[in-house]
């Protein structure tokens, strides 16, 4: 009987992993996961594809340490403050920095943005930008 419920768990599960992965396809939106090698250090070869070209991206908008009008960092997690000391600590693997003159300001580390824009990719770690991956001229849609 445990075997069963365990099996009816782990379908219903993936029944969820697949719809979510259909409705992130229907959108047309790439996963930031997808963006960066296992180690999160180098661009994808599908980060490499679309370099120059136009993508949709989904994430949390966190600011960059200059504070630069415009620029933001998306990324696949929040990094919000810790519980414990107040403090943000490192920048989660497979971060793209985002440039959108036209950003709304988000106030919350939990808001999840949409953005579109002309990925590029950098040949060094741009300044005071975690990763390698820019996306320019950039709309943003919250929620």
């Amino acid at each position: 009987m445990n075997g069963k419920r365990i099996g009816r768990r782990a379908g219903l599960l993936a029944c969820v992993g697949l719809a979510a992965g259909r409705t992130a396809a229907a959108r047309g939106t790439t996963p930031l996961r997808g963006l960066y090698d296992a180690a999160g250090e180098a661009p994808s070869v599908l980060a490499r594809g679309l370099d120059g070209r136009r993508v949709a991206l989904r994430g949390y908008p966190m600011p960059v340490p200059s504070h630069a009008p415009g620029w933001f960092v998306l990324a696949e997690t929040s990094v919000a403050p810790c519980q414990l000391c107040g403090l943000t600590h490192d920048w989660p693997v497979g971060v793209v920095a985002v440039h959108a003159p036209d950003a709304p300001h988000i106030a919350s580390p939990y808001v999840t943005v949409e953005v579109e824009g002309r990925l590029t990719l950098a040949p060094d770690p741009v300044p005071d930008l975690p990763g390698r991956l820019v996306l320019r001229d950039a709309t943003v849609a919250v929620g």
